[in-house]
Parts: structure tokens; C-alpha cells; sequence
């Protein structure tokens, strides 16, 4: 009776543990692709219509890029990180860069 318990509880220890760091992560995501979506369009001045999708990944270097298509230019997925400091960076050399103020 006390195995059956005790493997009960690690279960549902694993599945919140798993549920959790998913929730998180998505949570990561979201947030990334809302303020890039906001320093495009507030900052370097490019308008809802200009932004197909944004879509941020988990990666090695850097850990949270973000892929963004423009409507100018759809067959080309831009790669954008913000450093963990909201300070938006193009990663990908491709021609043109899409950031008009050069901050790097």
C-alpha cells in the first residue's frame, strides 16, 4: 500500500513538474514575440501589415531566437534575440537588415 502511494505521488510530481517548465516556456515564447512584435512597430516603425509571423524557438546559441517573415520579403525568416535585455538584435547577416537603427 505504501508503494502504490508513493508511486502515485511521484507521477503526479513528474506530470506538474513537466506541465510546469511547458507553461513556463510557452510563457517565455509569448512574451519574446509580444515585445519584438512591439519594438518593430513602435520603435523601428513597421506596421502590423508588414509583419507576417514571429515565432520564438528554444535554441543553444542564442537560447530564445526569434523568426520573424515580413510581407516584403516572405521566403526569408529573419532571426532576431534581444540578449535578455530588450535591446533587439538581427542575428542573421541576410541583406537587408530589417533593424533601421544600428545599435549594435
Amino acid at each position: 500500500m505504501k508503494i502504490r502511494k508513493l508511486i502515485i505521488y511521484s507521477t503526479l510530481i513528474i506530470v506538474i513538474l513537466i506541465i510546469g517548465g511547458y507553461s513556463a516556456l510557452q510563457f517565455k515564447y509569448n512574451s519574446l514575440e509580444k515585445s519584438l512584435k512591439s519594438y518593430l512597430i513602435n520603435v523601428q516603425g513597421y506596421s502590423e501589415e508588414d509583419i507576417v509571423s514571429i515565432k520564438a524557438k528554444f535554441g543553444s546559441m542564442p537560447k530564445f531566437p526569434v523568426y520573424v517573415i515580413f510581407s516584403d520579403d516572405p521566403d526569408t525568416e529573419y532571426i532576431f534575440t534581444d540578449r535578455d535585455a530588450s535591446d533587439w538584435k538581427q542575428l542573421d547577416p541576410k541583406q537587408p537588415q530589417r533593424l533601421k537603427v544600428d545599435n549594435q
